[in-house]
């Protein structure tokens, strides 16, 4: 009886099984009639139900096939055809369904007129700008309701918490639109009410606040003062927003809503990290574990020991490095907003190359502080102090002694794949002098990044990077070997054509020897789609090393090119990149990186 049973469940199961292949169909091609203003390959991109493409297959649905119909028509209403309609149709073959999808553009309803009324504090010219209306444009109706809120929040900007806004418009064959607008009366802060806090702790939010009772409304303070409750690191969340007064159409309270991080935590992660060595920029894979105290002694002060180990993808410095420190930061010194972190360290790794050597020892004492201007944006003073040691060689004992000054300027629109923006970089070091140390020099670093959106998936990025270092000495030369402080090319995010640090000429040992004082580097470089989640780049690198200013010559810059596949993984880009030297094609390098090399 019991076998009969384990019997009877696995029928049932395999006819389940069985009778839900049966019902599955698949989307075999979709096909666009009718449409004219908007080819078949943009249509595409905006439905869900896609054509069976290699081994990819899309189960059919036909709600999701009514979905599509109508995201198409509003895809259509973007563009100005007002009046467009959409019937789906399908055809089922075999277990595979053709679907039609039948457009009626209709006419394109083009803006004739615009017309802005009631506006006194804010220029017609921004306004129209803000809601992106031109004349003799297609009519977008869709843009024109969500870009209202840009323009309410510009008054939000000068006190004018409470505007409205009426759009009128006038569609024949063409559209004619107005614009009235009443701006309403400043606003003024009257309390402020803080949520999910003990009252002993108001002062950690007060203290963060950019307005006070009394101030004109500006959103701009609302959202600098949230920034700065969450860089304390004491909060997990921190909202903060109006209520308008009983009875008052000047007054609002300002209430806040926040919510904790646990005071102790333990946690561990892994992904793509970046990588100092020496003077150089690496990333790779990697992972931590960190233990944390966010309230030390019921303070906002942290205090944190992390224990990471991570890898380079470079060539020649494929071997784990251990990293051990210790934080202890607060956004306060004394009475001064002045963010402040204290760090010591110890790192283990081994030179470029040298995996039957002993390892390098490196420790150290360091203290910086970071003004943050944006999320990506800060200016970072430190000063530092770092001793080398190994096992071998006359280099047995290095110290460097430093101050440093770091600048990033980010205004590219996402800090992992942007397509659009400028990034700035300037780094300032000075070694040794007054805080004594092995070696005394000045080394300055600038950099320019930019990226172009030549379509709405292809991307033209650049970069341009020129370094140079002051009172560099010859017997500085020797300890080059640990610290690599002098300026290199080759590499996965350097010139592609050249394995890591192996410019102008390739070395199993002494690597440090291609080093040089002035370095200048440029890339270009085309990055598209594939299939999701892959894309690929077509890049050309070029750049140059020099012992003075008087050798500088544009005109002998070594180039490379080549191609790229990249996976956008959750964690970032992973690439693959191929490349050849211009001045010697036969010599080809291939180079694993993690983000894009710029």
């Amino acid at each position: 009886m019991q076998t009969f049973r384990y019997w009877g469940i696995s029928v049932l199961f395999l006819g389940i099984i069985h009778s839900q292949n049966d019902e599955s169909l698949f989307v075999n091609e979709v096909y666009f009639l009718g449409n004219k203003a908007i080819s078949e390959r943009q249509l595409k991109k905006n439905i869900n139900l896609k054509s069976t493409f290699l081994f990819t297959k899309t189960k059919f649905d036909r709600r999701i096939l009514k979905l599509d119909a109508i995201t198409i028509k509003n895809r259509y209403k973007t563009e100005g055809f007002l009046n467009a309609t959409v019937r789906d149709s399908f055809l089922i073959q075999n277990n595979t369904v053709d679907i039609y999808f039948i457009v009626n553009e209709g006419q394109r309803i083009y803006i004739n007129n615009i017309d802005i009324e009631g506006n006194k504090h804010i220029s017609r010219r921004k306004i129209q700008k803000s809601l992106a209306l031109k004349n003799n444009i297609p009519f977008n109706p869709v843009s024109l309701n969500t870009n209202l809120a840009a323009v309410e929040k510009k008054y939000h900007h000068i006190g004018k918490l409470f505007p409205k806004i009426d759009v009128e418009t006038d569609l024949r064959d063409s559209a004619d639109i107005k614009i009235v607008i009443t701006e309403g009366p400043d606003v003024f802060i009257n309390k402020t009410y803080i949520e999910g806090l003990d009252s002993s702790k108001h002062y950690i939010v007060n203290r963060e606040l950019h307005f006070d009772k009394g101030d004109k409304y500006d959103i701009e303070d609302v959202l600098l003062s949230q920034r700065r409750l969450l860089e304390t690191s004491q909060f997990s969340s921190a909202n903060i927003y109006p209520v308008k007064y009983i009875n008052s159409d000047t007054l609002v309270n300002m209430v806040i809503e926040l919510r904790n991080f646990p005071k102790r935590e333990i946690s561990s992660e892994g992904g793509f990290v970046p990588i100092e060595f020496g003077g150089l920029n690496l990333s790779g894979p990697g992972a931590f574990l960190q233990w944390k105290n966010r309230s030390l002694f019921g303070s906002t002060t942290r205090l944190s020991a992390k224990t990471s180990l991570d890898i380079p993808t470079e060539e020649g410095l494929r071997y784990p490095r251990l990293k051990i420190n210790s934080n202890l930061e607060n956004q306060w010194l004394m009475n001064l907003h002045f963010p402040t972190k204290v760090q010591s360290l110890y790192e283990l790794y081994k030179k470029y190359g040298s995996y039957d050597n002993p390892f390098i020892q490196r420790y150290g004492f360091n203290w910086s502080s970071i003004n943050q201007i944006t999320e990506t944006s800060f200016i970072e003073f430190g000063m530092h102090w770092e001793k080398f040691s190994q096992q071998e060689g006359s280099v047995s004992n290095v110290e460097q002694r430093m101050i440093s000054l770091k600048t990033k300027l980010d205004f590219s629109n996402h800090p992992l794949t942007p397509t659009n923006g400028v990034i700035f970089t300037g780094d300032i070091y000075s070694v040794g002098g007054l805080l004594g140390g092995t070696r005394e020099y000045q080394k300055i670093d600038t950099g320019m990044k930019t990226y172009i959106p030549l379509t709405s998936k292809i991307v033209f990025a650049a970069r341009v990077q020129y370094g140079i270092i002051f009172n560099w000495k010859e017997e500085y030369d020797i300890y080059e070997e640990v610290l690599f402080e002098k300026f290199y090319l080759g590499g996965a995010k350097s010139l592609r054509g050249w394995n890591a640090l192996q410019f102008p000429e390739e070395r199993n040992k002494d690597i440090h020897l291609n080093g040089n004082e002035i370095r200048f580097l440029t890339s270009y470089e085309l990055r598209f789609p594939i299939l999701d989640p892959l894309g690929a780049e077509i890049f050309i690198d070029g750049g140059q090393l020099w012992d003075s200013n008087s050798t500088i010559s544009l005109n002998e810059l070594s180039w490379d090119a080549g191609v790229g596949i990249t996976y956008m993984s959750p964690l970032g880009p992973i690439r693959f990149d191929y490349a050849f030297q211009l001045d010697n094609p036969k010599i080809r390098v291939k180079q694993w990186g993690v983000l894009y090399a710029f």
